[in-house]
């Protein structure tokens, strides 16, 4: 299987499944900013029984059941994955908490069986004795430090994903479904995106409360907009 998180699910990806805040066709969604917990989550539920004892022991204190009703991914969309392919979209390399990320990636990598594609992952398997590392074989030892997983931020309020793609979506338009216009209480074909004017081009199989713009920006790809009628 080939797992996409972190690219818009709107992009033209050769993928089986793709993970990600905006729910579009059979997508599987979670919160904005919470790539973190998820990935944890999808760590522990593919690496708990391979992984060494402090490893395990970090798991064994995470809680789990916060993660999955924060994150608004549950155990039954984790059920849906199997071993295979992840390839890892901008979204992700933008989060703050990249590094730890790259962690739990190199677990499922390590200990998983994924290939991991679209991010440089470091290397925490270490030679026992480095000084007869090339002259025998020696035992290998995995150091890793996992962190703890920062609270989710809530995005409340008006929000849009910035996409840097034109053949996604053109600059004068925001997509959006039938939620976001009920949400944010919108009565004309035309609004204003802090300030600038976009026209609604609405899409059957877009779900959720979340609006569409082209924004190139190096940040997390989510923001807060002052949404008004024009």
């Amino acid at each position: 299987m080939v797992i996409s998180i972190g690219n818009l699910p709107l992009k033209d990806i050769k993928t089986d499944v793709f993970l990600h805040p905006i729910k579009y066709k059979d997508s599987i969604t979670y919160e904005p900013m919470a790539e973190e917990a998820v990935i944890a989550l999808i760590a522990k539920h593919f690496t708990y029984d391979s992984v060494p004892e402090d490893v395990k022991d970090y798991f064994d204190e995470m809680d789990d059941g916060y993660l999955f009703g924060e994150s608004n991914f549950d155990e039954f969309d984790l059920e849906q994955l199997q071993k295979g392919k992840i390839l890892i979209g901008k979204d992700v390399l933008a989060h703050p908490k990249l590094e730890n990320i790259k962690r739990f990636l190199c677990l499922l990598r390590d200990f998983g069986g994924f290939e991991i594609e679209g991010i440089d992952l470091p290397v925490f398997f270490e030679p026992s004795d480095p000084i007869l590392e090339e002259i025998v074989n020696v035992e290998r030892e995995y150091e890793i430090e996992l962190e703890e997983i920062d609270e989710l931020d809530t995005f409340d309020g008006s929000v849009v994903y910035c996409c840097s793609d034109r053949f996604v979506v053109k600059k004068d338009e925001i997509l959006c479904s039938q939620q976001f216009v009920v949400a944010n209480k919108i009565k004309s074909l035309t609004i204003l995106v802090d300030g600038e004017p976009k026209k609604l081009h609405k899409l059957k199989e877009l779900k959720g409360t979340f609006g569409i713009i082209l924004k190139d920006t190096d940040d997390y790809p989510f923001i807060r907009v002052k949404i008004e009628n024009s």
